[in-house]
């Protein structure tokens, strides 16, 4: 799309690079708000309405409904009506023409609300005027309520330091963007991991890392933002089971305590790197999800495929949650088997003895002929080969894949070796015979 004041521009058609086609809009759809190519929010407040509309019959019985009161109607028109209408209102620019339209869709739904009136002359019902309805309403109407938002919203923007794409906009000092780089570079390294809101600062030495905080400390007060000292934690990774703490990291008036292990991601990462703690903790999680459902797996009136749908969507992806990168030893694997089949007898219930007649609980092999799905394991196995052809096709200019191919320096200690994440991979490739280059086999992903 080609941005102009010119509300007559004419298209150049599409753009040809090698055997793509990439076509000329003249608007097109950008995180839910319609974006036109001579920047007019005429076509998006129209678009919201309709939106609104549709909305607004879609609840229509609802708020005619004898059955609520007026405060009930008013407030799903606040919570459910009025956010679809005004969703990205803080950036509209609109004029007298688009505040009417705004005020005539806003009185229809309240006239619906509030029904209609009995003139004390002539006793015949007729339409609530406009300043009956608002004086009914009790709240700013739909064009304050937009300027209300759009206050905040220039608040917001003016607060977030220059360093901001937003404020740069706003003021009007229109720069080159910065080199296109994967997290932030501090001391020649790349050593922050940032997802959301979770910071993860990576260093080869406590120093290191003390400097580093400082670093960011002072970036973030550019921008008004704070480092939160209760919920920021220190650890130290080490080959050493036997590993001493050193104590919380002081730099200024903030202390950060020290850790054996954090949550990340929802992930426990623990100071020897291991996944027996994460592992366990799943467990434990996929029991308490299988518990609070315990009645209901029970429950006679639910077929066993429904049972088993319950445990797929519901129970297996808790205890499962971030399996592709866990390496399972052989105890391990019992335990998460153990569990399944826990769940599995609870779904499929006791077989009667032919012999005996008495009841007795199913045998694993008989488990999982009834089951007729990849066990847990392998399920985990696959996730972790999905993941493992995700990570090898990304490229090496992603974190992830530097990582995977990463050779660190120094020499492995004496003694029986961990096996490695890839050591898995490469177990599960033998097992479907495929015993040559994985990384270069990945790149076929229809393979």
């Amino acid at each position: 799309m080609i941005m102009s004041r010119d509300q007559n521009i004419v298209r150049n058609g599409n753009i040809e690079i090698g055997d793509l086609s990439f076509e000329e809009v003249e608007k097109f759809k950008y995180l839910g708000a319609t974006v036109t190519n001579i920047n007019n929010t005429r076509e998006e407040n129209k678009r919201t309405i309709n939106m609104g509309n549709a909305c607004y019959y879609s609840v229509e019985k609802l708020l005619s409904s004898s059955l609520l009161s007026k405060n009930v109607n008013v407030r799903i028109y606040k919570t459910l009506i009025l956010p679809v209408v005004l969703y990205g209102c803080e950036t509209w620019t609109l004029t007298l023409r688009e505040e009417q339209r705004l005020r005539v869709y806003e009185n229809k739904v309240l006239r619906k609300i509030f029904g209609a009136k009995r003139d004390a002359v002539t006793v015949e019902w007729k339409k609530l005027h406009n300043t009956e309805l608002h004086a009914l309403f009790y709240s700013p109407d739909i064009i304050r309520n937009i300027k209300s938002k759009r206050l905040r919203w220039a608040g917001h923007v003016a607060r977030m330091g220059e360093s901001r794409n937003a404020y740069r906009v706003l003021v009007g000092r229109s720069e080159e963007s910065q080199d296109n780089r994967q997290g932030l570079e501090l001391n020649g390294l790349h050593q922050l991991l940032v997802y959301a809101d979770e910071v993860n600062m990576l260093g080869e030495n406590p120093q290191m890392i003390r400097e580093n905080i400082e670093i960011l400390l002072e970036a973030s007060k550019v921008i008004d933002l704070k480092v939160n000292p209760e919920k920021t934690k220190y650890m130290i990774m080490s080959r050493d089971q036997n590993i001493v703490l050193n104590g919380n990291i002081k730099i200024g008036d903030l202390s950060f305590e020290e850790v054996e292990k954090f949550k990340y991601l929802g992930a426990t990462v623990t100071n020897i790197n291991d996944t027996r703690e994460e592992i366990k903790r799943r467990i434990n999680m996929g029991n308490a999800c299988y518990d609070s459902l315990e009645k209901l797996l029970s429950f006679s009136l639910l077929s066993k495929n429904l049972k088993v749908r319950i445990y797929k969507t519901v129970i297996l992806p808790v205890a499962l949650y971030g399996c592709e990168t866990w390496t399972l030893t052989l105890r391990e694997e019992q335990r998460l088997r153990v569990f399944e089949n826990k769940v599995l007898r609870k779904i499929l219930g006791a077989k009667r003895d032919e012999v005996t007649g008495e009841w007795r609980k199913l045998h694993n092999t008989e488990l999982h002929t009834l089951y007729s799905s990849p066990d847990i394991i392998r399920n985990i196995k696959s996730r972790r080969l999905r993941w493992a052809g995700h990570v090898a096709r990304v490229g090496k200019y992603r974190n992830a894949y530097s990582v995977l191919v990463g050779r660190p320096e120094g020499n492995r200690p004496l003694g029986r070796l961990k096996r490695r994440w890839e050591d898995h991979i490469k177990m599960e490739l033998r097992e479907v015979e495929h015993d040559r280059d994985w990384i270069n086999l990945a790149q076929d992903r229809d393979r």
